[in-house]
């Protein structure tokens, strides 16, 4: 089980998404610009904090980010962020209506598939974790999280036993 927990914590890291403006974004200034940075501010902050751990001011940036969201791009990724934050505190119900929020905008958000793939191991809903996982490696086969949740999800449902024998018989030369 620590094994398991040391793949959650790694694919949570990869699995936080940080909601940016795109280019083309319109600018109050008279020139033409492209500003790449946080849509929104508490989003990102929320997102920040989650990646260093604080897995409580995260939770409460991102609710503050998820009322000023501007679209359903930062709400996705806000849904799906809160989702990251309750399974890394371990409340897996709360943890699951996030991602289900976030998939309810978008079916195909790799990110909240691959989290509530990991809430379901959590949850031994290893069906439903298969499901989520196979369609996250559809959308997104070369993400490391995706990757990392197939490791997660194989040492769940068929771990590795240790074929080894340990002869402690000892020749003492009597």
């Amino acid at each position: 089980m620590k094994r398991l927990q040391q793949f959650l914590a790694a694919v949570l890291l990869l699995s936080i998404g940080i909601p940016l403006l795109g280019a083309g974004d319109q600018s109050t200034d008279t020139g033409a610009k492209t500003v790449l940075g946080p849509a929104n501010r508490e989003l990102a902050d929320g997102a920040h904090a989650l990646l260093a751990g604080d897995y409580q001011e995260g939770i409460r940036l991102t609710r503050l980010g998820l009322d000023r969201a501007f679209n359903d791009r930062e709400r996705q990724a806000g849904y799906s962020n809160l989702c990251a934050g309750y399974l890394r505190l371990k409340q897996w119900e709360t943890a699951l209506d996030y991602c289900n929020e976030a998939l309810t905008i978008n079916a195909r958000n790799w990110r909240a598939l691959n989290n509530r793939l990991l809430v379901y191991i959590m949850l031994e809903q290893y069906s439903a974790a298969k499901a989520d996982l196979e369609l996250a490696e559809e959308i997104a086969p070369n993400s490391r999280s995706v990757q990392a949740a197939r490791a997660v999800y194989m040492d769940a449902t068929e771990p590795v036993v240790p074929n080894i024998e340990i002869d402690d018989r000892r020749d003492t030369g009597d």
